[in-house]
């Protein structure tokens, strides 16, 4: 079952469009089928039209004339009543019979109360497939070409029988017994209604093509403020700035659109509110800090007063990189198209100029929009990590066909696993030294994957078997 639905699941359209369209096939395909299946068999359609045509009628006159005429007038009105499709004959003698299938029981029982006693027994009727419209009496005259009674020229109709040989006509028979003893056949050649035949194909396949093409412009022009909405959405995750967006549209998609405008405004309140909130906190603790490092200045204890002056400077160096981290938050950059390749030498090559051991290695070039000063920062502050705790710095783009990767590596101890969530949390640092010198602030690595995060992406720290660290940027490419 799982197999199935697997396949199912990759058969099923997946734009709304095609869904639309697919649905409105199936139901004009069983708009069309049910009522061929509702009327029966093309036997069962054709006793139908019979039933309110004018073969039984033109067979009951005939039998009537029949019977007020004189013996020798019979073969001339029988003659009158012939046309292209129709013929009659009169026999001294009954035709051969056969077994009538339920199709042609029900066209005799159509045809015996009519006819009101001017026949001597229980009329008969006979059905048999011809593979054209010709003469239904081809100088004939007697009822049928063959022992069963039947047309020389037709396949009889019955249950159970191979009928691959159908055609489109049928041979309709009616044997009626008159009151002097002779035998009246009528023969009239009908085509068979309905049915999948070429016409029925073409004009289903005209109308599906016209139920498309309305649906998919249907479906394009209702759900352009969905596409909106969804663009909006994903330029909205990647922390862009996105203009509110038209409430237009069906009334549900409307109300989406506007439900969307207000929590992009309460999003961007709140976000402004944290970083004025993280701001001020930093700028108000400049001021005491600068009273306790004068303070500090006044203490005899030399050794007292630099591990105060030390922790003063640490306390202050926080602030600073708060404030810092507040202002980039703040800052609104436009989204530019650049070479990722390009991109990372410009980070490394301010590292490479102070002499340190930060290299790029040989990557493909990749186009991608993005934030280019907040991603310099975040690879910036990958590569000092990869300088301070693993010596070296190793840069490299990796194409992953759906997204892209910039991979930062270093040749360090790397990590204990149960740690390695840790290193992201603002102020924390795994580094067991306290100076600030060596052990950094603690928020290199939250701030580059905030910035990552604001561009839909991922960033990982890994573990390499052998040794080292690998600092991984994935992010999704656009379309």
């Amino acid at each position: 079952m799982s197999g199935v639905s697997a396949l199912l699941d990759r058969l099923r359209p997946r734009s709304l469009a095609a869904r639309m369209i697919a649905l409105l096939l199936v139901a004009l395909a069983v708009g069309q089928l049910v009522p061929a299946l509702a009327l029966g068999s093309r036997v069962d359609r054709v006793v139908e039209g019979l039933g309110h045509g004018q073969a039984l009628t033109q067979t009951v006159t005939l039998a009537r004339l029949l019977g007020e005429y004189p013996p020798a007038d019979g073969d001339r009105l029988a003659a009158a009543f012939g046309s292209r499709q129709s013929c009659a004959t009169i026999s001294p003698s009954a035709p051969a019979a056969a077994p009538m299938s339920d199709a042609e029981a029900r066209l005799a029982a159509l045809i015996a109360p009519m006819l009101h006693g001017v026949h001597a027994g229980a009329p008969r009727a006979a059905i048999a497939w011809r593979p054209d419209a010709g003469p239904p009496c081809p100088g004939e005259t007697r009822f049928g070409g063959g022992a069963d009674g039947t047309d020389g020229g037709a396949a009889r109709t019955g249950e159970g029988r191979d009928h691959a040989a159908r055609g489109r006509f049928v041979l309709v028979s009616m044997i009626v017994p008159l009151a002097d003893g002779r035998w009246l056949t009528t023969r009239t050649a009908v085509e068979t209604p309905g049915g999948f035949d070429r016409a029925t194909f073409y004009s289903f396949l005209a109308s599906a093509l016209a139920v498309a093409v309305v649906a998919a412009l249907a479906v394009r022009e209702q759900t352009g403020p969905l596409r909106a909405l969804a663009g909006a959405a994903e330029r909205l995750g990647r922390g862009e700035e996105t203009p509110p967006l038209s409430v237009r549209g069906p009334a549900e998609i409307a109300a989406a659109a506007g439900a969307f405008n207000d929590m992009q405004a309460r999003l961007r309140d709140y976000l402004a509110d944290r970083l004025r909130l993280l701001a001020g906190i930093g700028h108000d603790l400049r001021t005491p800090l600068t009273t306790l490092r004068l303070k500090a200045e006044f203490i005899e204890d030399e050794a007292v007063r630099d591990d105060l002056v030390t922790t003063i400077d640490e306390l202050s160096a926080i602030c600073e990189a708060t404030l810092a981290f507040a202002r980039a938050e703040a800052t609104k950059e436009e989204t530019r198209t650049v070479d990722l390749a390009a991109l990372c030498a410009d980070v490394v090559g301010e590292f490479a100029a102070a002499g340190k051991d930060a290299r790029v290695e040989p990557s493909p070039s990749v186009m991608l929009p993005c934030r280019v000063v907040a991603l310099k920062r975040a690879l910036r502050n990958l590569v000092e990590n990869a300088l301070r705790y693993g010596g070296a710095a190793r840069v490299r783009v990796e194409d992953r066909g759906g997204s892209v990767a910039l991979v930062v590596a270093d040749d360090g101890p790397g990590l204990p696993e149960d740690r390695i969530e840790d290193a992201f949390k603002p102020f924390v640092r795994l580094d067991e030294s306290r100076s600030v010198e060596t052990g950094g602030i603690g928020l290199g690595l939250a701030i580059a994957r905030s910035v990552v995060k604001a561009h839909g992406g991922a960033l990982e720290l890994l573990n390499r078997k052998s040794r080292g660290l690998d600092a991984v940027i994935e992010l999704p490419k656009r379309a």
